[in-house]
């Protein structure tokens, strides 16, 4: 066995041992570790040579981290190795690779994202650019879009534009802004703001994986300020999070891992599924029976991330009730009409476009609708009214006449493996953005509410919500004060999706959160090629990709040459197996044979 530190051959301890452990990252996060490995120091030139004096500044200042590579046969990793006791005598060490390397690293860890320059839209003036075009993506590198939004503060429409219909016959018409709309607001897309990132830190990005996605390449970030704020910079509308945490979050959202080579200063990513596909299963076939197996009923989780709960992050916006509610689809399963296909449910309830106000005890409109094929529920959901008059008899009748739209419910609900009231979650803080009706003429837009800058001294209040007292950026942070107030505007991202090519029908564009599209008049249906749903099973990234059994938790003693990938689905005895770890040993000779794994059943 050879270990090379900084390039260097380095002496072991004799007699010493140590053991690496190669963990599966959906268990714990973490790739390759050893426990200590023990070098001598004391009449030892090669191992003075790499490790220099106990007595260095940086050994008494915290950390000090070298390259290492670990040579055996068919062994070979590389890595780093970090000092954890130093005396004359001898240096005690830690070897990290992959991920375990990448969390032992802080780089990030004190940069924050809305404190980094992430560039600016193209322009904020109107007369620079028109409706059409700023709504069009650029396709090869989508940037930014300056679409409507209401600010729900105020109720005004930012980035408003007029359908101007210039040949009714020929069907031809244009946009222009309106005359209220004094300059322009932006909103930039996830995967242009993730490589910004990047770049700020002085990293380049391969994200080719993630290119490759339609359906993700065209997210997009909703967080954006007014106008009349004159805070165009990205970066501005960002939470207050460090890098560090927003590639953790943006990976449990996008269901993929982001790589970090802080030698090479390279971030990679790849979806998980993707990844996990491309693995070849392992058989086992070595195992020593006096040692096979050693079953436990476990209590306590086992960390395996998709035996986690996953659900989105609460938000207090006025759609949230219907994206998110679990509690009501639970509770209302005794008052639910079930339909075999959407259009079946279509054609059943299409009469409720327009409602009397009317209820009853066998009233649809009063149910739960849902729809087998879409696997999705729907409510029937009042959105505006007309006063109706009617002279009948000698009497005049005055009722409401009701626009109602089949509304889908709980699309966005978690996916709940475990639904006990103390289950592992996680949290997803990328959440659905909030989209919602506007008067006729304009449609359905993009609507936003954002906190002030410091809430805790939020000078807007309900009398001056259309005109707030602003302050510059510098002052607001100053205010701030030192991280222990809120530092953001938005303390999490809201997204949508926009290619561009949605028809907008004379009605002003809006990013996509829903995957299912009914038409107002409810004679059909389209699906959209996208989905931010995670509780649909087999349509999403975020399907969970193995179930195992997490309280059987089983060891297994076997022969090997060398250590198989943890990340592989295991055959063992006719049984398929996932892997959390493997524990090998290595002494001055190399790796022992017998290797010592811990594994879950999967369940079909």
């Amino acid at each position: 066995m050879e270990i090379r530190i900084n390039g260097k051959r380095a002496m072991l301890k004799k007699g010493t041992s140590f053991e690496y452990v190669a963990e599966n990252r959906l268990f714990s996060g973490s790739d390759g570790y050893t426990l200590s490995i023990t070098f001598p120091l004391r009449h030892c030139r090669e191992n003075l040579d790499i490790f220099g004096h106990i007595n260095r500044m940086d050994v008494i200042a915290g950390k000090v981290i070298f390259d290492c590579e670990i040579r055996d046969r068919n062994f070979y990793k590389f890595g780093s190795i970090t000092i954890t006791e130093i005396n004359d005598a001898e240096v005690k060490t830690q070897f990290l690779e992959g991920r375990s390397e990448q969390n032992f690293d802080k780089t990030f860890d004190k940069v924050y994202i809305n404190e980094l320059d992430l560039g600016s839209p193209p322009t904020t003036s109107k007369s620079a650019i028109t409706p059409l075009n700023a709504w069009q993506p650029s396709h090869a590198n989508p940037v930014c879009v300056a679409l409507p939004w209401v600010n729900d503060y105020s109720g005004n429409i930012q980035n408003k534009a007029e359908h101007i219909v210039d040949d009714a016959l020929q069907n031809r018409s244009h946009y222009e802004w309106s005359g209220d709309t004094t300059g322009l607001s932006w909103q930039p897309y996830l995967i242009y703001i993730t490589k910004k990132i990047c770049e700020a830190v002085g990293y380049t990005p391969d994200f080719s994986k993630w290119e490759q996605s339609e359906e993700y390449k065209y997210l997009l970030i909703c967080n954006t300020l007014p106008f009349a704020w004159y805070m165009p910079g990205f970066a501005n509308a960002l939470p207050h999070w460090t890098v560090e945490e927003y590639f953790e979050k943006l990976e449990l959202f996008l269901g993929g891992e982001f790589d970090f080579d802080h030698r090479g200063k390279r971030i990679s990513f790849a979806f998980t599924q993707a990844t996990l596909a491309e693995k070849q299963p392992v058989m086992l076939e070595n195992i020593i029976d006096e040692h096979s197996t050693e079953v436990k009923v476990e209590e306590e989780n086992c960390g395996y991330s998709e035996q986690k709960n996953l659900v989105y992050k609460d938000c207090d916006h006025e759609m949230w009730k219907f994206y998110s509610c679990d509690w009501f689809i639970k509770g209302w399963q005794n008052r639910v009409v079930r339909y075999k296909s959407m259009m079946e449910l279509l054609q059943a309830n299409k009469g409720y476009a327009t409602w009397k106000g009317q209820h009853g005890r066998n009233n649809r409109i009063d149910k739960l609708l849902y729809a087998e094929d879409c696997d999705a529920y729907f409510v029937i959901r009042a959105v505006s009214r007309q006063i109706q008059v009617e002279m009948r008899a000698g009497r005049i009748y005055v009722y409401y006449i009701y626009k109602c739209r089949l509304q889908p419910v709980n699309l966005f609900g978690g996916r709940i493996v475990n639904d006990n009231e103390d289950a592992d979650s996680q949290e997803i803080e990328f959440v659905p953005a909030w989209i919602d009706d506007t008067e006729e003429k304009y449609g359905r837009v993009l609507f936003l509410s954002f906190s002030a800058y410091d809430e805790d001294n939020n000078t807007t209040s309900e009398d001056d919500s259309d005109h707030p007292f602003m302050q510059t950026h510098t002052v607001s942070s100053l205010a701030a004060g030192e991280k222990d107030k809120k530092a953001e505007y938005y303390d999490r991202i809201y997204v949508g999706f926009w290619d561009g090519s949605q028809s907008t029908q004379g009605k002003l564009p809006r990013p996509w959160v829903e995957d299912i599209e009914v038409m107002d008049d409810w004679s059909n249906f389209s699906y959209l090629h996208f989905s931010l749903r995670i509780n649909n099973g087999q349509q999403n990234r975020r399907r969970i990709i193995h179930n195992i059994e997490p309280k059987m938790k089983t060891t297994f003693k076997f022969l090997a040459d060398t250590i198989p990938d943890v990340r592989a689905v295991f055959y063992i005895k006719g049984k398929k197996y996932l892997c959390e770890k493997i524990t090998a040993t290595f002494t001055e000779r190399g790796m022992s044979q017998l290797l010592k794994g811990v594994f879950y059943p999967i369940v079909d």
